[in-house]
């Protein structure tokens, strides 16, 4: 009977948790590695996404450098985010889908690109609760679709 009670409480516990887990959107900050389009040259940095009304504001940050965007989740998903970015010179959008461990994973691409670039991005321990409620990484270069500007690179 005391075990019957004991998953009961589980059960009640974990159903009265799922709507703000569920709740959980992209904010925070993100360990971020990708590659550029073309040569697939890699990259890293930092993202820091916040919550600004019904869009995200994400800055992308590479050393001294930052580029700005805008996101918003996919109506009716908590699990897919549009990023539209400016890096200055170059101009750009990226898609990035919530994996099961917490972490964004996406591609990407500038006004005019060909190719498409990719980006993971993965929780910084502490900055961001992940959808299973444990502590816990998304897109843009400044690299113009013809080589010039200031792709991202390791």
């Amino acid at each position: 009977m005391q075990v019957k009670r004991m998953i009961a409480a589980t059960i009640v516990s974990a159903t009265a948790l799922a709507p703000s887990l569920a709740l959980a959107g992209p904010e925070g900050t993100y360990a971020m590695t990708g590659t550029n389009p073309g040569d697939k040259s890699a990259y890293d940095g930092v993202i820091e996404v916040r919550k600004t009304g019904e869009t995200y504001a994400v800055t992308w940050r590479f050393g001294a450098d930052e580029t700005k965007g805008i996101g918003t989740l996919a109506r009716g998903s908590d699990k897919t985010l549009a990023v539209s970015y400016d890096a200055g010179q170059s101009h750009g959008i990226a898609l990035f889908e919530l994996q099961g461990d917490g972490s964004w994973s996406g591609v990407w691409s500038s006004m005019g690109g060909e190719t498409l670039g990719t980006e993971i991005w993965r929780p910084q321990s502490g900055d961001t609760t992940m959808r299973d409620g444990t502590a816990g990484s998304m897109p843009a270069s400044a690299s113009t679709p013809d080589g010039q500007g200031a792709a991202r690179h390791q």
